[in-house]
This record gives C-alpha cells, sequence and structure tokens, in this order.
C-alpha cells in the first residue's frame, strides 16, 4: 500500500492547475503545518516559496513539530519542497505560539497557488505539554486557540480565490470551530473544509448543532484505528475511515495513511478494539463533571510538570525517576483526580465484556 510520501513521488512534478486538489494533498498539507518555520520565517518581510526551506534540509536543520518519531516525516517534508507541486506553494501569515497562562498554543498558515488556490492550516498538537493541556481543555470550556483559529480565519479568508481549510488531530477540531462560527461570508468562501483526525465540540460547552450549517462543505477523514478524532465525535455526512501501514495508535498519524492510485485506501470500518475503547472513554467522560474534569486537568498536568519537564520527550528523558515522581504527585492529588484515573481501565474492562458478549451472540 503506498503512502503520503509514494504520493509525493507520484505526483510532485504535476502542479495543481494540471491535476486539481485530492484528498491526499490535503494529507502532504497537513504534514507541512508541523513544520517549524521560525528560523526562516522571522524578519523574512517577503513571501516565501515552500522551496526556500531547502536550505534547511541541506544544513540538516529541519525541524517537524510533531510527537512520535520514526514515521519518516523529515523524508516526506524533504520530498515535498523539493516537489514542483508543493514547492512552488508561497507561505504566507505564519503564527507560531505557545504561552502558559492561559494554556495555548497554536499555529497556523497560508499556502497559495498560482491558479488562485489557497490552502488554510491549522496545526496539531506539539511536543510541548501546554499543547497536551489545552487539548484536554476542550471538555470544559472553549480554548484560547479556539478563539485564535476563529480570529486567524476571519482575517485571513479573502475572496477571489479559492479556499481549503484543513487540520489534523487538534488542528482539526479548531478547523471545526472556526468554521462552524464564520460569517455566511466567509464561510461561502471556503470549497472544502478537513477534520484529518480531530476531535469534535464538546456538547456540554457549545453547541454541535452548529455542525449542521458546515456539513456540506466538509470531509471528515480517520484512521482504521480512531482514538483522538472520537472524542465529541462530530457528525459529518461525508466521513471516511482510510487504511494505514502501522497498528494502534500510532495510525493518528497522517504518515501511515494508505494511498491507493493517488486516492485515499479506504476501508468500511473501524478496527473493533478502537471501537470498545472509544465506548469506554466516552463512558468516562459521561460520568465525568465539567467541574471534575478542571480539577483532573490541572492537577494531571502539574503532576507531568513536577520534575520540570515542558515537553513529552523531556518527560521520557527523565526515565524512570521522573515517571516515579509524577506517579506519587498523582497519588497526592485530590479525590477526584485518584478516581477518574482508575475508572477509565474499569471502564474499558467494562466495554471489552460487553463487545465480547454481542459479538458471541451474532
Amino acid at each position: 500500500m503506498d503512502t503520503v510520501l509514494d504520493y509525493i513521488r507520484w505526483r510532485g512534478d504535476i502542479p495543481f492547475s494540471h491535476d486539481g486538489v485530492r484528498d491526499a494533498d490535503i494529507l502532504v498539507l497537513g504534514l507541512l503545518s508541523y513544520l517549524d518555520l521560525k528560523p526562516i520565517w522571522e524578519g523574512h518581510t517577503e513571501p516565501l516559496l515552500l522551496r526556500d526551506c531547502q536550505r534547511m534540509v541541506d544544513e540538516g536543520s529541519l525541524r517537524v513539530l510533531l510527537t512520535g518519531q520514526g514515521l519518516g516525516y523529515e523524508e516526506i517534508m524533504a520530498a515535498a519542497i523539493a516537489s514542483r507541486r508543493f514547492g512552488e506553494l508561497e507561505i504566507r501569515d505564519y503564527v507560531d505560539l505557545v504561552r502558559s497562562d492561559p494554556p495555548t498554543q497554536f499555529s497556523a498558515l497560508c499556502f497559495h497557488e498560482q491558479s488562485g488556490l489557497s490552502f488554510l492550516l491549522y496545526r496539531g498538537t506539539d511536543d510541548t505539554l501546554t499543547g497536551w493541556e489545552e487539548d484536554c481543555m476542550i471538555g470544559f470550556t472553549r480554548t484560547e486557540s479556539q478563539r485564535l483559529a476563529l480570529l486567524y480565519a476571519d482575517e485571513h479568508l479573502k475572496a477571489g480565490r479559492r479556499w481549503y481549510m484543513a487540520g489534523h488531530s487538534k488542528g482539526g477540531n479548531l478547523a471545526l470551530f472556526a468554521s462552524c462560527n464564520l460569517s455566511d461570508a466567509a464561510l461561502a468562501l471556503l470549497e472544502r473544509i478537513y477534520i484529518l483526525d480531530g476531535p469534535g465540540l464538546c456538547p456540554e460547552v457549545m453547541d454541535v448543532e452548529a455542525v449542521s450549517r458546515i456539513d456540506s462543505r466538509c470531509r471528515r477523514i480517520s484512521p482504521s484505528f480512531s482514538v483522538i478524532g472520537k472524542i465529541f465525535e462530530p457528525q459529518i455526512s461525508d466521513s471516511r475511515i482510510v487504511r494505514s501501514t502501522v497498528s494502534g495508535l500510532l495510525q493518528h498519524s497522517l504518515a501511515s495513511w494508505g494511498i491507493d492510485h493517488g486516492e485515499l485506501a479506504l476501508c468500511s470500518e473501524h478496527d473493533p478494539t478502537s471501537v470498545w475503547l472509544n465506548a469506554a472513554i466516552r463512558s468516562w467522560l459521561k460520568n465525568m463533571s465539567q467541574e471534575n474534569r478542571v480539577i483532573f486537568v490541572h492537577e494531571l498536568f502539574a503532576a507531568l510538570s513536577a520534575g520540570g519537564a515542558r515537553t513529552v520527550t523531556e518527560l521520557d528523558k527523565g526515565g524512570r525517576a521522573g515517571y516515579e515522581l509524577i506517579l506519587r504527585k498523582l497519588l497526592e492529588s485530590s479525590d477526584v483526580t485518584r478516581r477518574t484515573i482508575t475508572d477509565l481501565p474499569l471502564q474499558a474492562v467494562s466495554q471489552a465484556v460487553n463487545l465480547l458478549r454481542r459479538q458471541n451472540e451474532l
């Protein structure tokens, strides 16, 4: 089964003007949104072409702000940068910020193509604990990144171009939130909105009926083993399931999604293991009040950062001693947090039993 990298190698010499936008192109752009462009963007007054990033490739300074390496991210980025199809895209309006109060990790950029195509991309979660904390906050509040995503779209969606909006993971949630809240005039500029395995809107926080407003323009894509994209699952009519070259939670990575002759390699249903896991998470969230969600998220990330770590990578470097400190801090937390931590495994076991019963009844 081909992957995004194979697609770039196969179609990379053909500009968009000769071969229109495919779903596979959105996967490539979703990955490109994780490029750390700060080294060449800061102090630059003119728009950049993606091929201008070739210097970072040559110097070995190309950084991809994604957790979980080993899926060839750098090779994919380098191939896209060197290609005619993607390398000629103009980068505009790059924003990348992380701050702790309130927890905010937000990044967005626009790609413009000479024939009049434009793509607005929201980055997903990077390696920072701040980013992961803000992800968890969608379960009890509107986040600062959601607010910034709407402001960004309002400012940069301009008439006269054919616009596509997309985001992967957290970026998918931002694309969903922003498009649901755009003015009618701005929404009319979007030809299609892509939600790439991104969570939906928390019903206790927002009016999920707003999703129906964008349904005709929206395409939701998730891998066979989908967990992140099933949290507060958005109800989108055009929802597709794509095969992956890896297993389990690693399927969340766009780099693993299958391509078949330039189109997505689709399958008909989600992996049974992810089905019961998602049922357990839904039950776990349903039984947790808004107030308890606030307490749990605050105490969880206080424990994770107790040893001074600011990123997921730094957590791993802390080794056994670091994880023992985290565990000790969690055990010293409130009854709410201790109970919440034990409830999820119990819900998972319960859902697994229910799944086995249903299978035996078939």
